[in-house]
């Protein structure tokens, strides 16, 4: 079980908590669908069956180990164009929390979480569209908490980086805050600071890394993202690439 926060402005107020559940996205959608929920009502699980990561790919985690949410908002004011802005500042909050965790950790485009070069954090943000606006956003999130052992996959969690095991409530709060100061200055229009912050926090940004890119290996840095979330990439011949996410493979040296 999870208690609401009470110090936030939007996020938290609410919290609904299944011991298990398939994927904790699809019922928030269900909320969504039903018109049954108040902005920043969180969904949460101990043991969730069937959560989904970018590009359709599974995210596995060991029962009552991580956390694994979702965020139920409707962000007025966002335009269809620059829908991205909420991936950006969902993840400016968690990169923020973590800080406050003790963890320097940098965003890998477009919003998975990473200290050094292994995941602690994925996010799936899912957005519907209606009347030419955007009616509601889902922000699911799993992060790795407790868990020792991911097998052959490049991830890490708290306890790995600190040696000790961690209050799931405790980070549970520190996090949903950090993401209601976020979203709160995204509302108030700070978006230009949302923007920048997402830049000098991204994984890779004016360092030379391997990348596949459309089947082809190449060296390249990250200089920034475009407002509809594309990533820049400059090669070393110095011509900048915009890359979608089906275009772009990251190589890793170990």
């Amino acid at each position: 079980m999870y208690n609401s926060i009470s110090n936030t402005g939007i996020i938290g107020k609410k919290v609904v908590y299944l011991p298990s559940c398939h994927s904790t996205n699809d019922i928030a959608a269900e909320l969504v669908h039903q018109k049954a929920f108040e902005e920043g009502t969180v969904v949460i699980t101990d043991n969730q069956t069937g959560g989904r990561g970018q590009r359709g790919t599974n995210w596995s985690s060991v029962t009552g180990m991580n956390l694994t949410f979702s965020i139920l908002l409707k962000p007025k004011g966002v335009p269809i164009m620059e829908q991205f802005l909420l991936s950006q500042t969902v993840a400016i909050g968690l990169v923020t929390g973590l800080k406050e965790l003790g963890l320097v950790a940098t965003i890998k485009w477009p919003n998975d979480i990473y200290i050094g070069d292994r995941k602690i954090c994925g996010t799936l943000i899912e957005n519907s569209i209606q009347g030419g606006g955007i009616a509601s956003t889902i922000a699911g999130i799993g992060l790795n908490v407790n868990q020792l052992d991911f097998g052959a996959i490049r991830a890490t969690s708290l306890a790995l980086l600190s040696g000790k095991k961690w209050s799931l409530q405790q980070v549970f709060e520190v996090l949903l805050i950090a993401i209601d100061k976020a979203l709160l200055r995204l509302y108030a229009g700070e978006v230009d600071a949302i923007r920048s912050l997402y830049r000098d926090k991204l994984l890779g940004m004016n360092e030379i890394r391997g990348f596949k890119v459309q089947g082809q290996l190449m060296q390249a840095t990250v200089v920034g993202v475009t407002a509809q979330g594309r990533l820049l990439l400059r090669t070393l011949q110095g011509s900048v690439l915009e890359m979608d996410l089906k275009e772009l493979q990251w190589l890793w040296e170990h």
